[in-house]
Formats: structure tokens, C-alpha cells, sequence
């Protein structure tokens, strides 16, 4: 058996998300890889660095697009975020939840007509006046 020199990082074919990274024992191990539905499939050196970053660079270098994170929130059936994960949402699903993606939202926060709203307290100008809490839309939304 030949040392692994190689490694496979797999990404969505259509968005460019990095899926994951596979590093072969050896170089056999390369050979019974096969990217799933909607994957794609690059080898880098194993002697190059292979963090995410790096990782999403390669495939912008191969493809000309750059990835994006993969960051998405899961969206339960009332539009509560109830946890976050990297993933593709035209490739994967939850039991949980929808898979929508957002760089800022996150558990507490809320999904609702298409917007990423968060709880804020309102500030008051009268001093006897209760604390108000309302939902507002996360500001710098865009992926």
C-alpha cells in the first residue's frame, strides 16, 4: 500500500458548499470514493493546508465561484430557530425543521415571511414606562 499524498473534499455541485473532507489511509482508499447526488468532487495534496478556508478556495480555484459558508439555521414548523449547522438546503433536510441558510441568525431568533427577526428590547423615553420587547428584523442578512 502506497501512503495517502491525496485527500477528497466534496462540495454541492450547484452552490459550491464545501460537504466534507475525506483523508485516505492510502491511495486505494482515494479509488472507492464517489461523490453523492448533487456532489462534486476535488482531490487536493495532503502536503497543502486543507482547513475550510482552504478547502473553499480550492473549489473557487476549480470552479471560478466562490463557495459560500454553508451556515444555515433550522426552522421549526412556527419559525423558531431552534438550532444552527452547515449544510445546503437544496441538498439536505432536518427532522426538526426547514435548513435556510443565514450567517446571523440563531436559536432565539425567529423565521417568519422570509425574514431573520430577533427580540430586542425597545428603549423608552418615559422612565415610568415598562421595558417593551419586540421582533425586528437582523439587520446585514444577506449570504
Amino acid at each position: 500500500m502506497t501512503a495517502a499524498t491525496q485527500l477528497a473534499v466534496f462540495y454541492a455541485t450547484d452552490s459550491k458548499i464545501l460537504r466534507r473532507k475525506v483523508i485516505p489511509n492510502d491511495e486505494a482508499q482515494l479509488e472507492g470514493l464517489s461523490a453523492g447526488p448533487g456532489e462534486s468532487m476535488l482531490l487536493l495534496p495532503l502536503a497543502r493546508p486543507y482547513d475550510d478556508a482552504s478547502c473553499r478556495a480550492a473549489i473557487a480555484a476549480a470552479t471560478g465561484v466562490r463557495p459560500p459558508s454553508g451556515r444555515c439555521c433550522i426552522v421549526d414548523e412556527s419559525g423558531d430557530i431552534i438550532d444552527v449547522c452547515n449544510a445546503d438546503p437544496a441538498l439536505d433536510s432536518h427532522p426538526r425543521g426547514k435548513i435556510v441558510a443565514s450567517e446571523c441568525g440563531g436559536p432565539g431568533d425567529r423565521y417568519i415571511g422570509g425574514a431573520f427577526l430577533r427580540r430586542y428590547r425597545l428603549a423608552s423615553t418615559c422612565s415610568d414606562a415598562a421595558p417593551q420587547m419586540d421582533w425586528v428584523p437582523i439587520a446585514n442578512q444577506t449570504i
